[in-house]
């Protein structure tokens, strides 16, 4: 599709987007509207809500955000736009609130979860523009209520007695004439909605604010999550304002936010550290005490000298290091037998002379027992790279 149809076919999906009817819905009738508007069984459509679910609640972020985006059917505008200052939405300010705070978490869950959450996503969100492009005129359009109400035609009725087969086009008088005392000279139009200032569409700021909040509550609240976790956090709270600037022509700045943010989460992914470390890495174990589990740095370079360890010959020592940017360089020691799995999601490795530079991602396991061959303790290592290149190499 080309540009222009999309955007065509978003305002269109917006115009007459469901709306929910508070006597026909199991909890918020979102179910129910999509199914009157598309003439599908409501059934079938909770049931899609439900297999959603099962992809790290896909199903449960895309109910919240048809909460809040589709209005009443005696409302003006929905819940998130009330909140915007659009107009008026009979749900209350503080489950508004609930379901705004409901969907930090939760789209957490599906963008810090498997891939399957934005797999589902992304399958949830092509089904909804396939079901509005075939079925759009097939079910019920409500109309917006209030100012933004349009007069129609009349259907047309039979005439008076003694003419048999005359018709006569009655006109719904205007808002602005509610009498019908004008003079019909014509058919007059409504007016035309007066346009809402550029101001109160602020979804950049707004959005970005949110993201910073919800950063901030989540390193005081959780202090437990990964820099990867945190990302994916910020990347959710994005994505929504995206959503919602879709609809109300708005937050395109997002864009240049959301792209790096991807990015940095993809790779904090691909190389998970516990906590947010910068700066250039420097360990130099030469004892087995001091060897560490494992190390870690978010962005920075880091370098793992074991050139100096000593081991006997049954003594095994087992560690990881994980970078999320940046150069990696292990030095082993020069007799140690080694088992080392080296992984870079985006860059080269060279573990130990043999080396794999497809970066997408490059993969070496190399086992060598040094130049005395087996014997002498024995050294197991995984290293992680998110973006950069790892270089594992023997003292000589």
């Amino acid at each position: 599709m080309s540009g222009i149809n999309v955007q065509d076919m978003t305002h269109d999906f917006w115009a007459t987007r469901p709306r929910r009817r508070s006597d026909d819905g199991k909890i918020g009738g979102v179910a129910a509207a999509i199914g009157r508007r598309y003439a599908v069984d409501p059934v079938l459509v909770r049931v899609a809500f439900i297999v959603a679910t099962l992809f790290s609640l896909v199903g449960v972020l895309l109910y919240l955000v048809g909460w809040l985006l589709l209005p009443a059917e005696e409302d003006q505008v929905s819940a998130a736009e009330s909140v915007l200052g659009q107009g008026r939405s009979s749900m209350s300010p503080l489950l508004t609130s609930v379901l705004i705070l409901l969907l930090i978490p939760t789209s957490w869950a599906v963008f810090s979860g498997p891939a399957s959450g934005v797999l589902g996503l992304a399958v949830a969100v092509g089904a909804l523009v396939l079901l509005h492009r075939s079925r759009a005129g097939l079910g019920e359009i409500t109309r917006p209520t209030g100012s933004d109400a349009v007069a129609t035609r009349a259907e047309e009725q039979p005439g008076p007695p003694g003419e048999p087969g005359a018709t006569t086009d009655q006109l719904t008088p205007p808002a602005w004439d509610p009498l019908g005392a004008a003079s019909p000279v014509g058919d007059l139009p409504e007016p035309a909605p007066v346009p809402l200032p550029p101001s109160r569409l602020r979804i950049t700021p707004i959005t970005l604010g949110l993201a910073l909040l919800t950063g901030g509550l989540a390193l005081v609240l959780l202090p437990a999550l990964t820099p990867a976790q945190i990302a994916a956090l910020l990347l959710g709270v994005i994505g929504l304002g995206l959503i919602a600037g879709s609809f109300l022509r708005g937050g395109r700045g997002l864009i240049m936010v959301a792209v790096p943010l991807s990015v940095l989460t993809w790779v904090l992914q691909a190389a998970p550290v516990s906590g947010l470390t910068t700066g250039d890495g420097r360990w130099n174990p030469v004892t087995t005490t001091e060897v560490q589990p494992r190390y870690e740095l978010t962005v920075g370079n880091g370098q793992l000298d074991l050139s100096g360890l000593q081991l006997a010959g049954a003594q095994v020592v087992t560690t990881s290091v994980a970078v999320g940017m940046g150069q990696t360089d292990i030095i082993l020691p020069p007799n140690i037998d080694a088992r080392v799995s080296c992984r870079a999601q985006l860059g080269t490795v060279d573990c130990l002379g043999v080396t794999d530079n497809r970066g997408l991602p490059a993969r070496v396991t190399a086992t060598d027992d040094g130049p005395d061959g087996p014997g002498g303790g024995l050294l197991v290592l995984d290293v992680h790279a998110g973006m950069g290149n790892i270089n594992v190499e023997r003292r000589s």
